[in-house]
């Protein structure tokens, strides 16, 4: 199937993609230098970008837009928090923002907006990690918001603790 996409061989070892994962779409653009090719893969677990030599699983994207050329991914930290933007632009994007699209959103299980109190809120989002074959919690507050603040924390855990048990998750 591979090759059948066209890629250029040897792009699975150049980026580095982990033994039994398929690729189901790549791309490619300019390096910011505008003279050497840089790419982009996405397989059934993750997106590869060699530009910065990084694997991001579907569960640690929050979220992700296409606005031809450029593919923006929003990364989630280990705490479920977002915590940078990456920004790929893509001179031939050969179904990656769909494939994109469809591997991140694959990868929710369920997500509900939070009712903190006094205009406070936040989205919990439950996320199925392929490489550990779990499932977790992110809880993104809204933007404003201290999500170190304990009481708020408090908060979003005791909201949290009740749509989990409301879910069965």
């Amino acid at each position: 199937m591979f090759e059948r996409l066209g890629a250029p061989r040897g792009l699975k070892s150049r980026l580095g993609v982990l033994p039994g994962e398929k690729v189901v779409a790549w791309g490619s653009g300019l390096r910011t230098t505008g003279t050497d090719v840089t790419y982009v893969a996405a397989t059934n677990r993750a997106v590869y970008l060699e530009s910065a030599t990084e694997r991001i699983p579907w569960d640690r994207i929050n979220k992700a837009q296409w606005d031809e050329p450029m593919l923006e991914l929003v990364v989630l930290d280990g705490a479920g928090q977002p915590n940078r933007l990456v920004s790929v632009p893509l001179d031939q994007s050969n179904g990656v923002p769909a494939a994109v699209h469809a591997q991140v959103v694959q990868s929710v299980i369920a997500s509900e907006r939070l009712d903190l109190g006094g205009g406070a809120g936040a989205v919990a989002t439950a996320r199925r990690n392929l490489d550990a074959d779990s499932i977790w919690w992110s809880v993104v507050f809204d933007g404003g918001l201290d999500h170190a603040d304990p009481g708020l924390r408090s908060r979003a855990d005791d909201a949290l603790a009740a749509l989990r048990d409301s879910l069965g998750v």
